[in-house]
């Protein structure tokens, strides 16, 4: 199923806009936390959050997600203030150096209120407005844009691949009969479910449609498979008329595929480290070719060249037709 050409999927927050069918942007994650799976205390502390933000932009990152509480397997709560504390400094000190699109990665509503009035211009919400009731009407009065998430932590509490993550909330959000019959659903049809919720209490508190992108929820809960059908099918979103944030930067499931073929994935050593990016930048070359509006990196150069290729692959149609001359003889 093809989308609808006269209904372009749009996302809009504080006057600017991302299209379905430009290319690919790439969004730089900077974790100002101790804690993260892949860079845990690398980034934390304003002055190195700072500079790190500004490389990734160098790198060709139009957009930067700050994150004050990891997410990962294992992770532990971070009280608000904590991470109002560890957020609000860096959004304020990039808005004074840059222009560049902020996004703030987090499922707390007092959280997202100090970031938006710190100058961010996005919530990255990973529980799609279900982890904080008053999420949603944080939101709607702003001009801001909001990345729904769907998580499958949260649907599926009792899923092997789940229970290594920590609770994001959502307490009675879903009934026991419905957590039963989610248990039995594939990813795809999971994800489309949570959507319908996320959409449901967004459109509720009076979030207008076209400043929400959506995110498949890759990397949380999900079994390898689950991961590759869900990017397989992530064009569901846009058939569902959103824009749609794909994060696979560094996730469990490519370092799996990686090994199981031989590679090194070790990110103790320079070459497993590495490999674990390549692997990260082949998906974000699909990504790109498929027409996934946003892309969430750990690294801009190896990313932005796989997503400049995937783009020109899909907007080959637009290129300038230009002759190449013979190669030189040496």
């Amino acid at each position: 199923m093809q989308v609808n050409p006269k209904k372009q999927p749009v996302f809009r927050f504080n006057h600017r806009e991302i299209k379905h069918g430009d290319p690919t942007i790439l969004c730089g994650i900077v974790n100002v936390t101790p804690d993260s799976f892949s860079d845990g205390g690398k980034w934390f502390g304003l002055e190195v959050a700072c500079k790190r933000a500004m490389e990734l932009i160098k790198q060709g990152c139009q957009m930067i997600d700050i994150g004050g509480e990891s997410t990962r397997p294992g992770s532990t709560y971070v009280a608000v203030e904590e991470e109002i504390q560890r957020v609000v400094p860096v959004i304020k000190a990039l808005r004074a150096q840059t222009d560049v699109i902020i996004s703030v990665d987090t499922w707390k509503a007092e959280v997202a209120q100090a970031a938006l009035a710190a100058g961010a211009d996005i919530i990255n919400d990973i529980t799609g407005l279900l982890g904080d009731p008053r999420m949603a009407s944080v939101i709607a009065p702003t001009q801001a844009g909001v990345i729904v998430m769907a998580n499958p932590v949260i649907v599926r509490p009792d899923h092997p691949s789940a229970k290594v993550f920590p609770q994001f909330g959502a307490e009675g959000v879903f009934s026991k009969a419905e957590l039963d019959a989610f248990a039995k659903m594939d990813a795809v049809e999971l994800m489309d479910k949570y959507f319908d919720k996320s959409l449901k209490y967004a459109a509720e508190a009076g979030i207008k449609k076209d400043r929400i992108a959506l995110d498949p929820g890759i990397g949380f809960g999900l079994t390898k498979r689950e991961n590759y059908q869900l990017i397989h099918q992530a064009n569901r979103i846009h058939q569902k008329g959103f824009t749609c944030f794909l994060g696979v930067s560094r996730k469990r499931f490519i370092q799996n595929t990686l090994q199981e073929a031989g590679f090194n994935v070790d990110v103790e050593t320079e070459e497993g480290f590495k490999q674990r990016d390549e692997g990260s930048a082949a998906l974000s070359a699909i990504a790109a070719f498929m027409g996934i509006e946003m892309l969430r990196v750990h690294v801009g150069s190896s990313h932005r060249i796989a997503s400049l290729i995937g783009n020109h692959l899909r907007l080959s149609d637009g290129l300038e037709d230009t002759n190449f001359a013979a190669y030189p003889l040496k």
